[in-house]
Formats: C-alpha cells, sequence, structure tokens
C-alpha cells in the first residue's frame, strides 16, 4: 500500500493554482511522499501554456478591454486553455522521480483510474484519444498528462464540468489553422463537451473528488488529508506574484520577437501540426542566415529551457540548408537530458517542419 499527502485546495484563483506545483513539488523533492492535489477554477481566465506563443492564440487587447485575466503556466507545457469560475475541476499527483521514474508507466497507470473515476459519476462512456485528451463521441471533455516538472514527475489533468461562457472565449482567442486538423469534430463550439452534457445532470467539484480519492484507495493508495501550512501558503502567494507579470505572460511572443529581431532581418512563422502543434519564427538576414529563432507550440516536454535552447542553436544557420537545421534541433531535442511521454507525440521532424515553414514565409 502507497502512502500519499492529499489536498484539497477547492476554488483557487489562476495565480494560486499555477504556484501550487513549484511550490509543493519542491517538498516531493526533498523526500516527502507523493502529493495529490485537487481544485477548481475559482476565477474566469485564459491560461497559457509554458511554450504557448501568447499573441498567437490571443488577442490580449480584447482580454484586457474584456476584463478577462491571463497567466502563463510556470515550467508546465500544453495548449492556452480558457477556463470559467466553477466550469472546470483540476486535480495533479506530483511523485518522486526515484521512486516513479517513468513518465510513460504512471501515465499508463493513471488512466484506467481516471476512467473508473468517471464511471463513479456517470461518465462511463468517454474515453482516451489522441496522446492526452478525453473524449466523448470526439468531443473534447478534459485531459490526462504526464510531465516532468524538474522537481519530480507529475501527472494531472482537467475536466470541464460545466459550459464555459464559449461566446467570451471567442471573442478573445486566435484558434490555430491546423487546431481541429486531427479531430472528428471541427468547431469550438461543437468540440468542447461538459460532465453536465454527458451525465445529463449537473456534476459538482466535490463529487468528481471524492470519486477520484476513492479509486486511487482502489488502486492501492493509502491518502492522508492535510491542509496547506502556512508556510506553503506564503509560497503561493510569493510564487503568485511572479506569475502575474507581464513578463512572463509574454515570455513567447511573436509580435515581442519580431519587433526585437535585427533590424533588416526578414522575419517568418510557421505552424505544424505532429501530434501536437509546433510553432516557429525566424529572422533571415541578406545572407539567408538565421539571425534569430522562437520555438513555441503546445507540448510537454522538460526541462523547461528545451524551445529556448532549439531556438539559440538555430541562430547562425544556413535556412536554405535543411539538413543542418535538423542537425542543430535534434543535437538539443534528442539528448538525453530532454524528456517527455512517448504519448506527447512531438519530435525532431515535426519542429524541423514548423522552421521550414517559418522560412518559407519570411523567403515569400
Amino acid at each position: 500500500m502507497e502512502r500519499w499527502r492529499s489536498i484539497d485546495c477547492g476554488a483557487v484563483t489562476p495565480f494560486e493554482n499555477a504556484a501550487i506545483m513549484p511550490v509543493l513539488s519542491r517538498e516531493v523533492a526533498g523526500g516527502a511522499d507523493p502529493i495529490v492535489i485537487t481544485s477548481v477554477w475559482g476565477q474566469t481566465h485564459l491560461n497559457v501554456g509554458w511554450f504557448d506563443d501568447v499573441d498567437d492564440t490571443l488577442d490580449l487587447d480584447a482580454c484586457r478591454r474584456l476584463g478577462v485575466e491571463v497567466i502563463r503556466r510556470p515550467m508546465y507545457g500544453g495548449g492556452t486553455a480558457f477556463y470559467d469560475a466553477g466550469c472546470a475541476v483540476m486535480w495533479g499527483f506530483m511523485l518522486p522521480k526515484d521512486r516513479y521514474p517513468d513518465l510513460d508507466a504512471e501515465l499508463a497507470r493513471f488512466q484506467p483510474v481516471l476512467l473508473a473515476t468517471l464511471a463513479k459519476i456517470g461518465l462511463g462512456e468517454v474515453v482516451f484519444e489522441g496522446s492526452s485528451d478525453l473524449r466523448w463521441h470526439g468531443r473534447k471533455l478534459g485531459a490526462l498528462s504526464a510531465q516532468d516538472v524538474i522537481a519530480c514527475n507529475s501527472v494531472g489533468g482537467f475536466l470541464n464540468i460545466k459550459p464555459p461562457n464559449l461566446d467570451l472565449y471567442l471573442q478573445v482567442v486566435h484558434v490555430p489553422d491546423d487546431k481541429f486538423k486531427d479531430k472528428v469534430v471541427k468547431d469550438m463550439r461543437e468540440y468542447v463537451c461538459t460532465a453536465e452534457q454527458v451525465a445529463g445532470r449537473a456534476v459538482s467539484y466535490e463529487e468528481f473528488r471524492d470519486a477520484l480519492l476513492v479509486s486511487l484507495k482502489d488502486a492501492g493508495i493509502e491518502l492522508e488529508p492535510s491542509e496547506l501550512t502556512d508556510g506553503e501558503r506564503y509560497g503561493l502567494t510569493k510564487v503568485g506574484a511572479k506569475i502575474s507579470s507581464d513578463d512572463m505572460v509574454n515570455r513567447i511572443s511573436w509580435r515581442r520577437f519580431s519587433r526585437d529581431a535585427p533590424a533588416g532581418s526578414r522575419v517568418g512563422f510557421g505552424n505544424h501540426k505532429g501530434g501536437k502543434l509546433c510553432r516557429a519564427g525566424v529572422a533571415i538576414d541578406d545572407g539567408g542566415t538565421i539571425v534569430a529563432a522562437m520555438m513555441a507550440g503546445d507540448m510537454h516536454v522538460s526541462p523547461p529551457d528545451t524551445m529556448d535552447r532549439i531556438a539559440a542553436a538555430l541562430a547562425g544557420a544556413s535556412a536554405a540548408n535543411s539538413d543542418d537545421l535538423r542537425g542543430r534541433i535534434s543535437s538539443i531535442f534528442d539528448g538525453d537530458d530532454i524528456h517527455q511521454a512517448e504519448a506527447a507525440e512531438v519530435t525532431t521532424d515535426h519542429l524541423l517542419a514548423a522552421v521550414e515553414k517559418a522560412v518559407g514565409a519570411a523567403c515569400a
């Protein structure tokens, strides 16, 4: 029987939620037992993935005008998501690397735990599709993913429990052209569904939380409920202040990249949909050399500087030399220190395809 600490965070702001992982993961890395956290969104906001190009996915001016908060998740990947207050529940398992070293094994282990949870609350028709999505007849209900978050390994996800305000969402979002390339349902309004729609009744956070905890116990995990300590709450406040900065939100931004590109260079951007959406930006000088690059996308890769390192490696390459471009990307992305679950489905060739599309756009 495994022993885990269990924390019910209840309704959280996006800043509190984003700060929970770095604060608690340090404790797990320091020898504490695994931790399971559950929560529900307490504030309407847009949640940008660590590697996402914020300007490719959002209209920040519209967000400010309509009062929609925007944050960027620290370290954690995936795409940009819209969350209405009370419309989605979250959970996360923070696992010591020495005891749980294999991301794919842990993802495979907890998929049936999550499906058992959903069956308990009337969502037995929901299945896993693609790399991590929870879908019902092709419509996305939530997701479960695994990622190395440096201090520990993490398995976690979200579940839509009631309909968000998609009219508001569609006023502030840019849906990438390739977003629905591999989806059965092609329209955002049809693509997103909720537990309420699947079950035919309201599904509460408390109902999901309790069902998840029972499923974990059924899987041989002994849970010790606890509250956040005063020290942990202080840590959340401190990390949350950093997350709220404009510099954090604009960490990856095509507008900023274009503004800062060397004078006289030609700038282009390209998207490529492999298993996940990959995005690249390049600045090319008159001699055909890449003088600056940007790498982005909807992906779960570790360490957090992976895409920044690839972008730096591309500087100095001949934009026309595909073999050199691939070699520079591979020298980073295929290294022993780069970690992702196989189900994440991002490869060197996917990233290269995005770079070559960016080169084509810059040279057009």
